[in-house]
């Protein structure tokens, strides 16, 4: 006959089905923080632990012989011990979930409660819950009272928690928070009264579905929140590389070199078609820059140094003097690195000068980094008084030489004498081609 014994002990071994599913899930599907994980499968065990544990015992229960009546014993102190261990390890789920969201769930009370379970534990195995009679039959103490209230109390403190938090969590969340904490209040409170069905059983294993999902749709959210903020970094990357291209073209030197060949066309044909293409070598290694997410050798760097030097000396009518003195190579530097130093001096430390100037690069390599010197003999700056000659793409050549080559950027300079830019490339960056 099936009745009311047959009916919960089927209703248990479902729970066990649900949550032995519940754990494959996890393994194989869930996603996202480890911790989050972790504590679910601790909660799917426990409850198979509680639901295994009264499933055994209804089924030995009023049955003769030493084995059932260890099967009644045992599965009782199943039943209490994994209910605990469940209020314990969905304690700790609820508090990781506030302080993810900065809210006010400390941790001290998440091992309060974990120290009480254990004690509860304890007190279960010390027959302070439940006895079993000659008959094998289950029997609940005078304190039985105190494993219901435990329940009820840290389930009461936790939807409190979770209401404190809601706006914080979100509507959804908090929907979910509250359904696994207020449902168990309600079936321990029920279980008090109603001797026959286990309805804490059937609570625990509706409440970790739902935390199931809920870590799902958390998860999910998180991880289209960190892929909406890569997208925008690799936007604002973007807009970086940009900007410092465009701020390696200088308007001045745009019109000048377009001035310069306008005026050789009619003069020097031949002069106008090598200043075009060199202007045209001069973009082009500008637009290129934009592609590369890495250094560049040392080699491409001088020519584009070279090409824009040659195009600054024609529009200043051979006021400018340079000298490229390469006796190192095979290595990197960042794109226009080098080129913007220079574009700098020329700019800033040899324009103002009615006889014009020099500017000398030099590469050498040394025991343990190469260098790369950028040297002028322009007006130059009071560095002990504050005076820099840094403008924005000065800056962004030392932050990409740091961020790309572990190098650092060397300023020196002496009003009336010149500035010296020195790049220092450690070969343990790997910047070394050899």
């Amino acid at each position: 006959m099936f009745g009311v014994r047959e009916l919960n002990i089927a209703i248990e071994l479902w729970g066990v089905a649900f949550c032995a599913i519940g754990i494959g899930c996890v393994l194989l599907y869930a996603r996202g923080d480890a911790r989050y994980r972790s504590l679910l499968l601790a909660g799917f065990a426990a409850e198979i632990i509680a639901s295994g544990g009264d499933a055994v015992a209804g089924m030995f229960r009023g049955q003769e012989g030493t084995f059932a009546q260890f099967a009644v014993y045992a599965g009782n102190y199943a039943t209490f011990i994994g209910n605990f261990a469940l209020v314990a390890v969905l304690t700790w789920y609820l508090c990781a979930r506030i302080r993810e969201v900065g809210g006010s769930a400390c941790r001290s009370w998440a091992l309060t409660v974990s120290v009480v379970a254990g004690i509860m534990c304890v007190l279960t195995l010390a027959g302070v819950f439940f006895s079993v009679d000659e008959g094998n039959l289950y029997r609940r103490s005078d304190w039985f009272w105190l494993s219901t209230a435990f329940v009820v109390i840290v389930d009461g403190v936790n939807a409190v928690l979770a209401v404190v938090n809601g706006r914080r969590l979100g509507a959804r969340a908090l929907a979910c928070l509250l359904f696994y904490t207020v449902v168990p209040i309600i079936a321990s409170i029920v279980q008090a009264f109603v001797y026959g069905l286990n309805f804490v059983i059937v609570a625990g294993v509706m409440g970790l579905i739902v935390v199931f999902f809920e870590m799902q749709q958390h998860t999910s959210r998180v991880l289209v929140a960190r892929t909406e903020e890569l997208v925008q970094s690799r936007v604002e990357v973007s807009e970086s590389r940009i900007a410092v291209m465009v701020s390696q073209i200088q308007p001045h030197f745009l019109f000048n070199t377009l001035d310069t060949i306008y005026g050789l066309v009619d003069e020097d044909t031949e002069k106008a078609k090598e200043a075009i293409s060199s202007f045209s070598r001069y973009l082009r290694a500008n637009l290129d820059s934009l592609k590369h997410t890495s250094p560049v050798p040392i080699e491409r760097e001088m020519e584009h140094v070279r090409t824009y030097l040659e195009l600054e000396r024609m529009s200043d009518e051979g006021r400018l003097d340079y000298e490229l003195d390469i006796q190192a190579t095979g290595f990197s530097v960042p794109a226009l690195s080098v080129q913007t130093i220079v574009e700098n001096a020329v700019k800033h430390g040899l324009s103002s000068q009615i006889e014009g100037g020099r500017v000398i690069v030099r590469t050498r390599e040394q025991a343990r980094e190469f260098t790369v010197a950028i040297i002028d003999d322009g007006v130059g700056f009071d560095a002990e008084s504050g005076g820099s000659s840094d403008g924005v793409g000065l800056a962004n050549t030392r932050s990409r030489l740091q961020a790309m080559c572990g190098g650092t950027l060397e300023v020196t300079s002496e009003p009336g004498v010149g500035t010296t830019v020195i790049l220092h490339i450690p070969k343990s960056s790997g910047g070394s081609g050899k």
